[in-house]
């Protein structure tokens, strides 16, 4: 407000006891302009908005032929809109000098995005006249790509700018009113210290059995846009071994996988399936699933899986009658198993070296291997490296090469590295054996013992 006082006042000459130009959203002048706030939901399918029309108080005293030029920036404005032509209507501000029986300020076109008006009869006391400016309609998907609707204001007479008025929002669109979101995800871990039935937190022997429990909020804010009572949830993943088939009927079901709602009665339909189960959400709400696995003569080997999360939100805009559907997705977590991890420190990256890393699974469980190799600052990744069978010596020495080699961020020359290995079987089953065989320039050969994280102690001086 100072700043535009300057404005007015020293670069146009003015003398006046007046704030100079502002826009504001009543006559009196007591109520700045609060900017319209529809939801992205609310505006986004909308043929056309309207913007609500502002007040421009005036700050100068204004003659015949005087132009007000009004500037429209952001969404455009709907192609089926037609810009009044009628005058404006001028009212006084209390405590101003404004004349209104004098005053008369009618429409000379509108060109692009610019509403140009005249000043007519005028007795030249009409500082702090209020002209009502016209409501105008801009395009709904123009106004949710552009997210802001602003004018601003420049008067001028025969000899000059008169007053200014910078950019000013009217709309300002907030964000999605409606949301569908992963309140907390699934992160059971499975032991397979108990055979893979059970999920554990980790911090007791035997294995807790843990329930899991994962949480999805709907949330409805309110406003221009309204839930429908039709949404859909989703999670994915391996379900299958939730399954229960009756012995008599055959009919599955999926008692271990349970939904629920903060409000029994907005829980609707619950379908359930081998991968995945969904539910209707009729409002907004917290939705739950719980997973349970079975234990006792009932309890089943548990997989590794990821859980995803998908929605279809389903409301109406608030002025069309047609229901519209906006799709969520976000991961819902994953159940991973707990086992061994041992690396060979140290493994000579060089075509004369080949290297020798065994795994010892002592236990009566196979355990899928993965790894990963750390080489002058990069990690190769590598997924599969076989399983490790039960009571067996497994090779994966030259599958790491192999997988180090193909990757070729390695270097060759002076470099070693460190190869992880992981196995999903009990820690206490596995061991590793590592070691490499060199060959020298006149074909003699050695070989190295390498140390691995169990060989070395865990802590040092």
């Amino acid at each position: 407000m100072f700043k535009k006082t300057l404005l007015t006042a020293s670069l146009f000459g003015l003398a006046s006891a007046s704030l100079g130009a502002e826009l504001a959203s009543d006559a009196t002048h007591t109520n700045a302009i609060v900017a319209q706030a529809p939801s992205i939901q609310e505006v986004a399918t909308l043929d056309d908005f309207t913007v609500t029309a502002p007040i421009l108080h005036l700050g100068a005293n204004y003659g015949s032929n005087d132009t007000i030029q009004i500037t429209y920036s952001g969404a455009s404005l709907d192609e089926d809109y037609t810009h009044p032509t009628t005058a404006l209507t001028v009212v006084q501000t209390t405590g101003g000098t404004c004349t209104t029986a004098n005053l008369s300020v009618s429409f000379a076109g509108l060109s692009g995005n610019v509403a140009t008006y005249t000043v007519g009869a005028s007795d030249g006391a009409n500082t702090d006249c209020a002209l009502t400016l016209p409501a105008v309609k801009v395009d709904g998907a123009s106004l949710a790509a552009a997210d802001t609707f602003s004018i601003s204001v420049a008067t001028s007479r025969g000899y000059g700018p008169l007053e200014l008025i910078a950019s000013t929002k009217l709309v300002d669109v907030g964000a999605a009113e409606i949301t569908s979101t992963v309140s907390s995800v699934f992160n059971g871990t499975i032991d397979v210290n108990d055979d893979r039935e059970t999920l554990t937190d980790g911090a007791a022997t035997p294995a807790v059995e843990l329930t899991d429990v994962a949480t999805f909020v709907l949330a409805d804010v309110g406003g221009g846009a309204a839930l429908t009572a039709t949404s859909t949830m989703t999670v994915t993943g391996d379900f299958s071994w939730a399954a229960s088939t009756d012995a008599i009927t055959g009919v599955v079901t999926y008692p271990q996988a349970v939904v629920t709602a903060a409000t029994p009665a907005n829980l609707g339909t619950v379908t359930k399936t081998a991968t995945s189960i969904s539910w209707i959400a009729a409002a907004a709400d917290t939705y739950t699933l719980t997973l349970t696995p079975p234990t006792g003569a009932n309890a089943v080997v548990l997989p590794a899986t990821s859980f995803a999360y998908s929605s279809d939100i389903k409301y109406t805009n608030g002025t069309d009658a047609a229901v519209i559907t906006e799709p969520v997705s976000d991961s819902a977590g994953a159940w991973s198993l707990n086992g061994a991890s041992i690396t060979a420190l140290g493994v000579s990256n060089s075509t004369a070296v080949y290297p020798m890393i065994w795994i010892q699974n002592s236990g009566t469980s196979n355990g899928n291997i993965s790894g990963s190799v750390n080489c002058a600052g990069v990690t190769i990744t590598i997924p599969d490296l076989g399983t490790a069978a039960a009571l067996s010596n497994t090779k994966v020495g030259e599958a790491i090469q192999t997988a180090v080699d193909a990757d070729g961020r390695c270097p060759i020359s002076n470099t070693r590295y460190d190869a992880t290995v992981t196995v999903n079987a009990p820690a206490s089953d596995i061991t590793m054996n590592a070691s490499y065989k060199v060959t020298a320039a006149d074909g003699a050969t050695d070989r190295v013992m390498l140390e691995t994280s169990d060989s070395l102690p865990a802590a040092s001086n």
